[in-house]
């Protein structure tokens, strides 16, 4: 026989699901509310940031009307020195600069040299070093007169070694052993030479030590 009294709807929750739905709108909400205060995090950085952006705008702006009215100023104070008689009496003095002031303004210059001749010449100079070539170093800031040394580098040794009465003796005094392969060639004491037409003139030996 049907049961009439059976009126239970097919919507009705068991009490645990309920609890369940109940606990996943309390964790929505907390999870919501981190969302709002992170965002309000968010706003009051940016916030700050456009302010400072603004700050920085508005310095820049207050550092190129200082200049503009430093530069002004400048060049009013520049027409009234020019127009100061006083001024022109010194100003023959700073068109006469001291040779000495002149050389030392100039940056040195580095040569490498190859052997000398047996007469102490340095006749081929050049500004970079050539491997196999170059034994010596040279420098100089009038281009006239420069000191010299000898590379301690393995390949200027292995190229001085081939013939040190050629190639070391004519340019350098040697202290120590010469009669083995040194590892180190030392310039205890630059060298000078003095430009003569296309080549450098020794004037001073430079003194080596063999280690």
């Amino acid at each position: 026989m049907f049961n009439f009294n059976n009126n239970k709807k097919d919507s009705d929750l068991p009490q645990l699901d309920l609890d369940e739905l109940f606990q996943r709108l309390e964790h929505l909400e907390r999870k919501c509310r981190r969302m709002e205060a992170r965002i309000a995090e968010l706003e009051e950085k940016n916030a700050d940031s456009e302010l400072k952006n603004m700050d920085s705008e508005a310095k820049n702006v207050d550092s190129e009307r200082n200049f503009d009215s430093e530069t002004t100023t400048v060049e009013s104070v520049g027409i009234h020195i020019e127009e100061t008689p006083s001024s022109l009496h010194e100003t023959p003095s700073t068109l006469h600069t001291p040779p000495s002031t002149l050389h030392e303004s100039h940056s040195p210059e580095i040569l490498y040299l190859a052997a000398p001749s047996p007469d102490g010449t340095f006749s081929q100079a050049s500004a970079m070093e050539q491997i196999g070539k170059s034994i010596y170093q040279l420098t100089t800031t009038d281009g006239q007169n420069g000191t010299f040394i000898l590379l301690d580098t393995p390949d200027a040794i292995a190229t001085a070694m081939i013939s040190v009465s050629q190639f070391v003796k004519p340019a350098c005094k040697i202290s120590g052993n010469t009669a083995i392969q040194p590892r180190h060639i030392i310039t205890e004491e630059e060298g000078a030479a003095s430009r003569e037409g296309t080549g450098w003139k020794i004037t001073r030996k430079a003194v080596v030590r063999f280690e």
